[in-house]
């Protein structure tokens, strides 16, 4: 979706269409800030991931949308290898849980997972922008796009939402690897995984640390021999570095709160998990139970009807009629299969009148 986006600008990048571009770039920022807050208190460890993949996608049509399109694709890039490295992390983890998912079940796996809890460490501190990993440069540059385009709202929300990201992904960090050891009470016995398991992910971490700040400058060469080319103000440069500061002190808030919060263990708070707020974004806006009760529930109420009403009861009914016929009109043909060759000459010389008296009947009508 981000790259036909891109390819597909001219469409929209005109300034008779301006307002389709601002309404993409506001879309996008508004599902960055919308799938983040759904990972605050989801307790899913594949299901946070996702949620962080579609936040990271709203910064990249956000990008696309105030017209840095060579941004959107560097970041998604550069997201490509840290979320890959999250992704095959929490596989790691979900093969030592014996499939479990709920982040609440497990907690101190660092002592048995020591390479897959620096992984995803790592991938989680790319994912937050820290720098000098790829994140860094890839995100602070789409929210300098947002100053330099003076849609400062935007920025504002990619902002906020840059340190939610990094809250809730430390707060998996740590619900998963440090603290009480939780998963010994389900009787699990967790494990590392094999050498050429994690030899794999090498390179997924060494691209996520290295991609920035090795690569930005020529892939912005690259993109611009195929993509309209977008620069910065003298003015942004200028004051870039403030917004840099500003949007790392957001993501070390972010990391230290969950730190604060969750680097211990799990402390459940019943008053916070109570609260409307909890209860809003644990059921996803409660979005999934608007589309069962509205679409789902009744599209396999009208399927079962129409499969007993119509199916069953008609088509199944013609069907099994024209078998029903074809047996019938078999076994009365089957008489005609006497082995009596007299009766054979009856039946031919039956056909030969038969097709005497169409022919006379053609010729007089003709």
């Amino acid at each position: 979706g981000v790259y036909l986006v891109i390819r597909a600008n001219p469409l929209y990048s005109h300034e008779a269409v301006e307002g389709v571009s601002l309404f993409i770039a506001c879309l996008g920022t508004f599902v960055a800030m919308f799938a983040a807050t759904m990972a605050l208190v989801n307790r899913d460890l594949k299901r946070i991931i996702a949620y962080s993949t579609l936040s990271q996608l709203g910064y990249m049509f956000a990008a696309a949308g105030l017209g840095a399109y060579w941004v959107a694709l560097f970041h998604l890039a550069a997201h490509a290898f840290f979320k890959a490295l999250l992704f095959l992390g929490a596989g790691n983890v979900m093969h030592a849980m014996h499939d479990e998912l709920d982040i609440f079940k497990m907690g101190g796996l660092s002592k048995v997972m020591k390479w897959t809890y620096i992984y995803m460490g790592l991938a989680s501190l790319a994912l937050a922008g820290i720098f000098p990993l790829a994140g860094f440069y890839s995100k602070d540059t789409i929210l300098e796009v947002a100053i330099n385009e003076d849609t400062y709202l935007i920025w504002f929300a990619l902002w906020v939402t840059a340190g939610l990201t990094a809250f809730y992904s430390f707060r998996q960090v740590f619900l998963t690897f440090s603290g009480n050891e939780r998963y010994k009470e389900l009787g699990h016995h967790p494990h590392e995984m094999p050498n050429y398991v994690l030899i794999a992910m090498a390179p997924l971490a060494i691209l996520a640390v290295i991609f920035g700040f090795v690569f930005m400058d020529s892939f912005q060469a690259f993109t611009s021999t195929v993509l309209p080319v977008y620069e910065m103000s003298h003015a942004t440069h200028k004051i870039a570095w403030v917004f840099i500061i500003l949007t790392t002190l957001i993501a070390l808030s972010g990391i230290f709160y969950a730190y604060k919060k969750y680097g211990v263990g799990l402390i459940r708070d019943e008053k916070v998990e109570g609260s409307f707020v909890y209860k809003l974004l644990s059921n996803q806006y409660y979005i999934p139970k608007f589309y069962d009760s509205m679409f789902t529930k009744p599209y396999a109420e009208i399927s079962d009807m129409l499969w007993k009403k119509v199916d069953l009861k008609i088509v199944d009914a013609v069907v099994d009629a024209i078998a029903k016929f074809i047996y019938f009109s078999g076994d009365k043909s089957r008489a005609m299969q006497t082995g009596n060759l007299s009766h054979y000459l009856n039946w031919m010389a039956v056909g030969v009148l038969l097709l005497a008296v169409i022919v006379s009947l053609s010729a007089v009508l003709g």
